[in-house]
């Protein structure tokens, strides 16, 4: 039981850890396209989606570990 739930705290921590590079990587490339010349950072709309279904996935992750917990 305890293995399960620090599966989840893992998979949790590995999930976001892939969303920040992701959203860091975004970041970059639009805001330094050229090395020589910074650009403004403008929308981050993109980004949206992905947080959202990051989200999605963590809570079903979650669920799914405490339902099999109180089956147990």
């Amino acid at each position: 039981m305890t293995n399960k739930i620090n599966l989840v705290i893992n998979l949790s921590i590995l999930a976001l850890l892939i969303y920040l590079s992701v959203a860091v990587k975004q970041i970059q490339d639009k805001v330094f396209p050229d090395p020589h010349i910074m650009q403004p950072a403008i929308g981050y709309g993109e980004s949206l989606g992905l947080r959202s279904n990051l989200h999605k996935l963590l809570n079903n992750v979650l669920e799914d570990a405490i339902n099999k917990q109180e089956r147990q």
